[in-house]
């Protein structure tokens, strides 16, 4: 009987399954790696339309890792007119008109639907927009949205009841599935929670200024309409620290000038150093010299002009007396001119200001395209503080503050 040399060299038939085996396993394995690290390379870019709005995102962005198509959730929340309150590593979103919510964190694939938890299959991620969530974790969790995916282009809007046309639209209410066991009051008019935003310079201290807590208390509206008394004049009036450096001396209510200390320092860190206050509180009195001069000034430019002529041109870019937000003690002009002007808005740092000047509780009072409703040419360098929530809102409505307080009267 012949023996088998075991020294041969010729594999036996296991040693060739476990070499078989382990090869077809490694190219598996090595499939799968490929497609989990490649695939979101691999996908097109995806378009957003959300309300009015439309951006587009790679695909790298638009997906998780595991292949699910992201939606920004904050988005969503402002077509949907939702209070947001937290930080933006971690928000909770509350329904309109009722207590229904979801919160979210960064990183996070748990969130809360009102008091249920939910496993959204792939975290939450802090995007430049806001927190992105997958997109089916919305359409199983939220009613009174229609959402359509279709060539690589996804749509995002409010449900319309049958009852609405184009120029008056009746939207369905926005709500959260799951039991509200333990609900959590929604956030309203007597509770107003303002927005928070990171700064490059530690505000901190400078927090409860920008964001009084009596939201309402710095919301006075004084134009030619409504006027104020010639004997008023607000308490806790304080120097302005970052005056113009001529020998002037102005003043603004403390809170005010609290958080315009804030603006100061985040728009020095933001590089921009040459801007000052020319201007502050001023007595009815001195508004009442003011427009003498400007109104003797018209005339003498004009000669053939009698003084209501001179008057009704002055009218246009000063207050008479009583009419003169500047008595409130709650703006400044400030400009890096030599005097106020209108070239103010070609300067790099107006735009800087109209982009940021909310997030400290101040608004551009006389904005340009808004003349015929405050009734002033446009002021690039007048700006008037509301505190953070009011002004917050007055930026995203795109509201004046004689609109944004019509609004506010319409909606008690």
């Amino acid at each position: 009987m012949n023996k088998v040399n075991k020294k041969s060299g010729t594999p036996s038939a296991i040693s060739v399954f476990f070499i078989a085996f382990f090869a077809i396993a490694l190219i598996i394995v090595s499939f799968f790696a490929i497609d989990f690290l490649g695939t979101n390379e691999k996908r097109g870019a995806v378009t957003y339309v959300i309300g009015t709005e439309e951006y587009k995102l790679s695909g790298k962005d638009a997906y998780s890792s595991n292949g699910l198509l992201l939606v920004c959730f904050d988005d969503i929340a402002k077509i949907c007119e939702m209070t947001v309150t937290g930080t933006s590593e971690s928000k909770v979103f509350y329904a309109r008109n009722s207590d229904q919510r979801v919160s979210l964190s960064n990183g996070n694939r748990i969130a809360t639907v009102n008091s249920r938890t939910h496993d959204m299959l792939a975290p939450a991620v802090l995007f430049e927009r806001g927190i992105l969530v997958p997109l089916d974790f919305v359409k199983e969790n939220m009613a009174g949205i229609d959402t359509k995916f279709e060539d690589g282009k996804l749509t995002v809007l409010r449900g319309e009841y049958n009852s609405s046309t184009k120029s008056e639209p009746n939207y369905e209410d926005v709500g959260f599935t799951g039991s509200v066991d333990a609900p959590v009051t929604q956030p309203d008019d007597t509770v107003k929670v303002a927005p928070t935003y990171d700064f490059v310079a530690d505000l901190s201290s400078f927090e409860e200024y920008m964001n009084p807590e009596d939201t309402d208390a710095y919301m006075i509206l004084v134009n030619r309409t409504s006027t104020i008394d010639e004997n008023y004049k607000p308490e806790n009036l304080v120097p302005i620290t970052n005056v113009r450096k001529d020998g002037r001396s102005e003043t603004m209510v403390e809170t005010a000038e609290k958080a315009l200390q804030a603006l100061f320092i985040e728009m020095r860190a933001a590089g921009y150093t040459d801007v000052s206050v020319t201007s502050g509180y001023r007595s009815y009195d001195k508004q009442k010299y003011l427009y003498g001069v400007y109104t003797n000034n018209e005339m003498a430019a004009h000669p053939d002009w009698s003084r209501e002529q001179a008057q009704k041109e002055v009218d246009t870019y000063s207050a008479r007396p009583g009419t003169s937000e500047h008595q409130t003690g709650l703006c400044v002009d400030m400009h890096n001119l030599g005097s106020a002007s209108q070239k103010f808005a070609r300067q790099e740092v107006y735009t800087w200001l109209i982009n940021n000047c909310y997030k400290f509780g101040f608004v551009l009072r006389f904005p340009e395209g808004k003349e015929d409703i405050t009734g002033y040419s446009f002021e690039p360098w007048h700006y008037r503080f509301v505190g953070r929530f009011h002004a917050s809102e007055m930026h995203r409505l795109d509201m004046c503050l004689e609109e944004y307080t019509a609004h506010l009267a319409e909606n008690k």
